[in-house]
């Protein structure tokens, strides 16, 4: 039987330990006490930290466990429970358990039937990378106190960052998989650092040197007139202008003049006027959804393309043009050439080289960056105090799905930015960001339902990841493959679907 003195300084020595982590140069060996005080005060049989690559519980980065040989610590980093930890992530809340095994929840994952697992307690991490707490009880001891996870919770609020900091100082760190392309190339308006956004960089850094035109995809708000500009600046045209038209924005009627340009006499009132090609002599024409072009006019695109001359309206003779064209839609131009609504040769003309922005339900891990960056940026175009977003404001944007991509992240953000200016508030929250906001997929998800997201995008990315071999996904998360299989059809997941926007 502990006694009240005995407890309390523990309780003393717990918090001890918390402060030279967050003063101490290398926190690793304080952090290292805290889990032996934690394990002393809850009278438990292990206690760990571990911090996961941002999307996905099956790539640990970092872990520490107490009293472990190196033999054990790997023992145990196999057999943690990717199920409670998974849990833990998505709510952003703590999970606790009296018996694991006896819990509808986990008891079917594998490492919860190895170890017998009873009472687990895991809590997330403050920070930017997600992180948990791992406290596991002695057999037969039952749940911990009320009193032990409250200070559980109270302590892992401070241990995330520390952690990162331990996670550098190791090496351990992932890496980023944009850096190469950003050493060679000028891309710091794109923000990201996700293998999704990688893979755009790569077909950049081949198309970007060459004078040929390029065709943007991808849905709408993903970023494509950004992209245009990184081809632009980062071409042998970077001296030239970058122009840029919207062809769904010109009436059909306007639309020759306003490419072309016109001289006196093409209509009643016509005065000699530079259209946007000859604007953009020497340099980049960038025409954004393309598809809107009417019928009439993609002929005389398709000559400027193949001839690299153009008349403009009423001009007596030809003009050379000397620009690169890159061109961008979100419709699908090739079943609309399909539907005779977009010529087939210009298609091709177009489509040179492609290039695709994903959307961002498809390199979620690129939104805490997106969202810090854009924060920084719209409080300074605002004149507004630069506010930093809340944990639970970091964690309920990553769950909030985001049909208007990038864009509609970014209108939100900067209305949840006047708010909390308005209030005089310390932090974005997510009463700031989604305020009023009834609208199905904007409003924060509950615990259920964040999970059953989580689960779903982690099953979806692991079976892309392993070429859809269910043995391995099922080794790599730790559950059967009868589980795995279950998963995919409550998901509806089968290799031909496509990853979910929504």
């Amino acid at each position: 039987m502990v006694t009240p003195e005995a407890r309390f300084a523990r309780e003393r020595d717990l918090y001890l330990a918390v402060l030279r982590v967050m003063d101490a140069p290398s926190p690793l060996q304080p952090l290292q006490d805290v889990l032996t005080c934690l394990v002393e005060l809850a009278d438990a049989q292990r206690a760990g930290l571990e911090l996961y690559g941002e999307g996905s519980v099956a790539r640990r980065e970092w872990s520490l466990f107490h009293g472990c040989s190196e033999l054990e610590r790997e023992e145990i980093r196999a057999l943690t429970s990717r199920g409670i930890v998974a849990s833990t992530i998505a709510a952003g809340k703590s999970v606790h358990t009296a018996h694991a095994l006896l819990d509808a929840r986990f008891a079917s994952s594998a490492s919860v039937k190895a170890q017998r697992l009873e009472a687990v307690l895991c809590v997330p991490l403050g920070g930017r990378l997600p992180g948990v707490l791992y406290l596991e009880g002695k057999r037969g001891a039952g749940p911990f106190s009320e009193g032990l996870v409250q200070l559980a919770e109270s302590v892992a609020h401070f241990l995330g960052t520390a952690s990162e900091r331990a996670l550098l100082q190791r090496g351990g760190d992932k890496e980023d998989p944009t850096r190469p392309f950003r050493e060679r190339f000028q891309l710091e308006d794109i923000i990201g650092r996700s293998p999704g956004l990688a893979h755009v960089f790569a077909q950049l850094a081949v198309a970007a040197p060459l004078d040929v035109t390029v065709m943007i995809g991808g849905p709408s708000g993903t970023g494509k007139t950004q992209l245009a500009q990184a081809l632009h600046v980062n071409s042998k045209r970077r001296l030239g202008p970058f122009v840029e038209l919207n062809c769904a924005a010109v009436p059909e009627g306007l639309f020759e003049s306003e490419f072309f340009g016109a001289f006196p006499g093409a209509f009643p009132g016509a005065r000699r006027t530079v259209g946007k090609v000859e604007a953009a002599e020497g340099g980049t024409l960038f025409l954004d959804e393309i598809a809107e072009i009417p019928l009439a006019a993609q002929a005389k695109l398709l000559q400027l393309l193949q001839s690299r001359q153009y008349f403009p309206l009423a001009s007596p003779k030809a003009f050379k043009a000397n620009v690169r064209l890159v061109a961008a839609s979100n419709a699908n131009l090739e079943q609309l050439v399909r539907e005779r609504r977009f010529r087939e040769d210009l298609f091709y003309r177009l489509n040179v080289l492609s290039v695709r922005m994903p959307a961002l339900a498809e390199r979620r891990e690129d939104i805490v960056p997106l969202v810090e960056a854009l924060v920084e940026r719209l409080a300074e175009e605002n004149g507004l105090p630069r506010l930093r977003p809340s944990p639970a404001c970091f964690a309920a944007c990553e769950l909030a799905e985001w049909p208007g991509n990038v864009r509609q992240l970014r209108h939100r953000l900067e209305a949840a930015l006047i708010r909390a200016s308005a209030e005089a508030a310390s932090f974005l929250e997510p009463r700031h960001l989604f305020e009023g906001m009834e609208a199905q997929g904007m409003a924060p998800v509950s615990f259920h339902e964040a999970t059953r997201r989580f689960q779903r995008d982690l099953l979806r990315r692991e079976l892309d990841a392993t070429d859809w071999c269910v043995s391995d996904v099922a080794q790599r998360l730790d559950l059967t493959r009868q589980h795995i299989y279950n998963l995919m059809k409550a998901f509806g997941l089968t290799r031909d679907s496509q990853p979910p926007e929504s």
